[in-house]
């Protein structure tokens, strides 16, 4: 079971049980303030990602909005 909000596009991928190439084509870049999230709706069949610092002096990294994958599985 993933317990973070935001995986990156292998966890995504294994999550939905697809390929990487599926979720990259459905992935919309969310770009408004990550407080805000729930306030926007995500489009239907789609996954909202974000580039997220994950330490200091790291790049950032790809990360994928979990609620949204758990909509493809219902």
């Amino acid at each position: 079971m993933i317990e973070n909000l935001w995986v990156s596009l292998a966890k995504a991928a294994e999550f939905v049980d697809v390929s990487k190439p599926t979720i990259l084509r459905r992935a919309v870049y969310f770009d408004s303030p990550i407080d805000e999230i729930e306030l926007h709706k995500c489009p239907e069949g789609k996954v909202r990602f974000r580039k997220l610092m994950l330490g200091k002096g790291t790049r950032q990294e790809r990360r994928y909005y979990v609620p949204d994958l758990r909509l493809w599985l219902n």
